[in-house]
């Protein structure tokens, strides 16, 4: 019997050591020239006009293209336009088509194709959740949007190859905003064939009519499965490398790891949990990859769904009473840089100087105190609400919800949610703490700015409104004097995050990957990886 047991465990510790080794060890790319990586949410959408999210931009970028793209540097250049032209006032840009560019129905692309698609997208019976963030700039967007036009009239086609588009003022971030997935071109006959109904009109784009003129086209969708995508051989770029990308949906960020290491996945994302394991593991260690995103992760405080924040100094002794370094060195072991303001480094505006609020857990504890909480006392309980599956943002919350308690007796509830589900509910404004990130649309302070804490804003999830605020950043939005403008974007962020606290910055992002060897030509931005057009599996 002894000599039994003994045997059984050796059986049983080589079976493990066999299914340890090969899991850790597999490094050979599958048989078709296909990159795996998952998508770690089910899309939200296959519609470039009403995305929001940036699972699903990544996605969907590869499928539909716009007037222009970032590259490797971070730069803007052509991509649908060939060159552009911007008249002496800064309103009135024109655009010269590249021809020959087709749809991947076969259909050239022209200038008429991409009024279509901005007036599309301007729609209000579409009821894009974005247009007016990403589209306002444009003479005549908003009228059409309020149904006050039935155009836009800031947009025009003066040939086939030419376009014309109008803003109200001169802004230097214009051409940047349109590199949105809004201001992309889609194909109006496979949408008015195939098109999702709205309002009596086949106008929403699902997978069957997803016809744009990027590298690749939607092949397959499995809802909760997979997302396949096919290399268009007839790019106008040219013929990208790989023949595919599969998109498997897998929420949870263990099993993303474990399909990493059986070789189901070429690329995924590193959670901090795994992190020490991976870099102490002598195969993987040498996989990993970091990556620096113009990117922040927040607290928002909804001033409007929970009145203790209407109180100034509620929010500040939160703020005081947050150790984000301890927060970025246990929580996700040191990856991350501490965010001290609003603006990423790498974005126009970003002050390396900037100190923001320190922890002081003495003062945090005064400030509640004149608020009428001491110690806590008669604080209601406050929900902290984040992403589901997301074992980064759970690290994160447990030790602010621990902080919050220890230092301010206040009782913090954690609740994670279903990623559409959660945007729903942003956009409904009825979240009263959320833990959140904003990556950059485009490199510039304007982005996190207005387009985030202006009043009214359609991203301002937290109720914030200070006229002084909107007034430098409108100043700054039309300023042309770069020195000028960031010089008032940099006093709008101090008013932010200094006075009235509407966001408390935590941490600008920096993403962990783990990448097979033979995954060669990935291109990167501050943003993220860029299209794969050059990325190739090396055999």
């Amino acid at each position: 019997m002894k000599r039994y047991t003994i045997y059984l465990a050796v059986l049983l510790f080589g079976a493990l050591l066999a299914t340890s080794c090969g899991r850790r060890q597999t490094s050979t790319p599958s048989t078709q020239n296909v990159l795996r990586y998952a998508l770690t949410t089910e899309p939200t959408t296959f519609d470039p006009a009403l995305v929001r999210d940036g699972p699903t931009i990544d996605m969907l970028f590869h499928v539909f293209e716009g007037l222009v793209q970032w590259d490797e540097s971070n730069r803007l250049r052509p991509n649908l336009a060939e060159s552009w032209e911007v008249s002496s006032d800064g309103r009135v840009y024109t655009f010269r088509l590249k021809r020959g560019v087709k749809f991947h129905n076969g259909r050239e692309m022209t200038a008429e194709d991409f009024k279509y698609s901005l007036e599309r997208a301007c729609d209000p019976e579409l009821a894009s959740p974005v247009s007016a963030t990403y589209l306002n700039d444009i003479v005549g967007a908003m009228d059409k949007l309020n149904r006050r036009a039935n155009e836009v009239r800031g947009v025009e086609v003066v040939d086939k190859y030419t376009l014309r588009i109008t803003i109200d003022h001169p802004k230097a971030y214009f051409l940047a905003k349109l590199t949105y997935p809004t201001a992309y071109v889609v194909c109006r006959e496979a949408i008015e064939q195939e098109g999702d109904e709205a309002n009596g009109r086949r106008l929403r784009i699902n997978e069957r009519c997803a016809v744009g003129t990027g590298p690749f086209n939607i092949s397959q969708y499995l809802p909760g499965s997979k997302v396949i995508l096919a290399a268009n051989k007839d790019y106008h770029g040219g013929a990208p490398k790989l023949d595919g990308i599969e998109r498997p949906i897998v929420l949870d960020a263990s099993t993303r790891h474990a399909m990493y290491e059986r070789g189901d996945l070429d690329i995924v994302d590193v959670q901090k949990g795994d992190l020490l394991r991976d870099q102490q593991d002598p195969v993987l260690s040498k996989q990993l990859h970091t990556f620096d995103r113009a990117a922040v992760f927040y607290l928002g405080l909804n001033q409007n769904a929970f009145s203790p924040f209407k109180d100034r100094r509620v929010r500040l002794a939160l703020a005081y009473a947050t150790d984000k370094d301890a927060i970025v060195k246990v929580a996700l072991m040191g990856v991350p840089q501490k965010a001290n303001g609003i603006i990423p480094p790498g974005v126009l505006g970003h002050d390396a100087n900037f100190a923001g609020i320190p922890y002081d857990p003495e003062r945090a504890r005064q400030l509640l105190a004149e608020a009428g909480y001491p110690q806590g006392k008669g604080f209601p309980v406050l929900t902290l609400t984040f992403r589901e599956k997301t074992p980064d943002l759970r690290r994160a919350a447990e030790m602010i919800k621990e902080q919050y308690r220890k230092e301010l007796g206040i009782n913090v509830e954690l609740r994670e949610m279903e990623w559409g589900a959660f945007l729903d509910a942003l956009d409904r404004k009825e979240l009263p703490f959320v833990h959140l990130r904003w990556a950059a649309d485009y490199l510039d302070a304007q982005n996190f700015l207005s387009v985030m804490l202006r009043t009214g804003a359609p991203e301002n999830v937290v109720g914030y409104s200070n006229p002084r605020f909107d007034a430098l950043c409108d100043r700054a939005d039309k300023e042309q004097d770069e020195q000028k403008r960031i010089q008032l974007y940099r006093e709008a962020e101090r008013l932010a995050v200094m006075e009235d606290v509407p966001w408390i910055t935590l941490y600008f992002q920096r993403d962990v990957e783990l990448i097979k060897p033979y995954v060669k030509g990935i291109r990167d931005s501050l943003m993220g990886h860029l299209p794969h057009v050059t990325t190739f599996i090396e055999r």
